[in-house]
């Protein structure tokens, strides 16, 4: 804003940097091994769709994964990582088809259904972008959709929809929550809204 650039210039550069509106939540782990890190956190542009989440995934590189891998997971986990160092972080963005991860052993819990998740880590999260860990909501993201087929995790309806959700995720925002409590009936924005200041007042993000 302060500089003195052609406006089509810092138009391209605000763009290059990206800016996403969302909120930081913080989903508790399941029965913890390592004290100090009991916790994950994750950034999502949809916390609307929080009821949906049913699993959540690690970036490989995640400092956490090595924390929360239980001993029965940890030849996967391991095997799994070093697959994934051989791939640059743009191969890993730009292969939107290949579908893989290793289960960590480990589970966290979703803060408003209370239901315990699988975590799993996979390549299609990035260390770099966010926390490196997102919640998973396979009903209305297509590549948690996708993931969630190949490893038969359930799948929740969260927005109204007459698509068949367990064979294609709905990623609208247009959209009206269903199966979601204090959120339902809600449009986007107001759902939006509602579901950040319910996650300040809880003190969870």
């Amino acid at each position: 804003n302060h500089i003195d650039w052609p406006q089509p210039l810092k138009d391209a550069q605000e763009y290059w940097i990206g800016k996403s509106q969302g909120a930081s939540v913080r989903f508790e782990i399941y029965e913890p091994r390592v004290e100090t890190d009991n916790q994950i956190e994750v950034f999502t542009t949809r916390p609307d769709t929080i009821f949906g989440a049913t699993f959540m995934v690690l970036a490989p590189e995640n400092p956490l994964v090595k924390n929360i891998t239980t001993a029965e997971q940890l030849k996967e986990v391991e095997q799994y990582i070093e697959q994934t160092s051989l791939k640059t972080e743009r191969d890993r963005m730009a292969d939107v088809k290949t579908v893989s991860g290793a289960f960590t052993g480990s589970y966290a819990i979703n803060p408003f259904t209370q239901k315990k998740i699988p975590i799993y880590i996979s390549d299609y999260v990035l260390m770099g972008y966010g926390t490196g860990a997102v919640m998973a909501v396979p009903a209305h993201d297509e590549r948690d959709h996708r993931f969630a087929k190949k490893f038969g995790l359930e799948i929740i309806k969260v927005v109204k929809t007459d698509e068949d959700i367990q064979e294609k995720s709905y990623d609208s925002k247009d959209s009206v929550c269903v199966n979601s409590d204090f959120l339902d009936g809600l449009n986007y924005n107001d759902a939006k809204t509602k579901i950040i200041a319910e996650i300040e007042k809880r003190g969870i993000g």
